[in-house]
């Protein structure tokens, strides 16, 4: 039941945070295009749902951090591996790759993708390495006393 909880709790985040990023970015490539960011044939429909399939994508995965029988590096590559696929996936479905653009664009996009994706697994994992210091400090404090 706790893998349950905690699953549906990372995948809540990562879908958070999906939206969060497709908001930024499509006001900034509305500033860029100067007003001009226009969707059809229920374009913003599909973008949305690629958005919580790539939440889902990385947050259901990370349950593997909770495993104690898979190695940190293990759960890592399995959860970016599957996080990443589908983004992709749904990236070149809903247009997220500039195709259009030229091969320069589809190869900042993508390298701008995975240094977004490595800044937020970083920043997780300093997350729950300071956390995991902080309750030894404290145990270790308990202990002495």
């Amino acid at each position: 039941m706790k893998i349950l909880k905690d699953m549906m709790k990372s995948a809540a985040i990562s879908i958070m945070m999906s939206m969060t990023l497709f908001g930024i970015v499509g006001v900034v490539f509305d500033l860029i295009g100067k007003g001009s960011f226009a969707l059809d044939n229920y374009g913003f429909t599909k973008m949305i749902i690629a958005c919580v399939a790539t939440g889902l994508g990385f947050g259901v995965p990370s349950v593997l951090y909770h495993l104690e029988n898979i190695p940190v590096a293990l759960a890592a590559v399995i959860h970016l591996g599957i996080g990443l696929a589908i983004y992709f996936f749904s990236a070149t479905k809903v247009g997220w790759i500039p195709v259009q653009a030229g091969t320069v664009a589809c190869i900042c996009t993508i390298v701008g993708m995975l240094l977004i994706t490595m800044l937020i697994w970083i920043g997780f994992m300093k997350y729950y390495k300071d956390l995991a210091k902080r309750m030894n400090q404290e145990l270790q404090a308990r202990n002495a006393r």
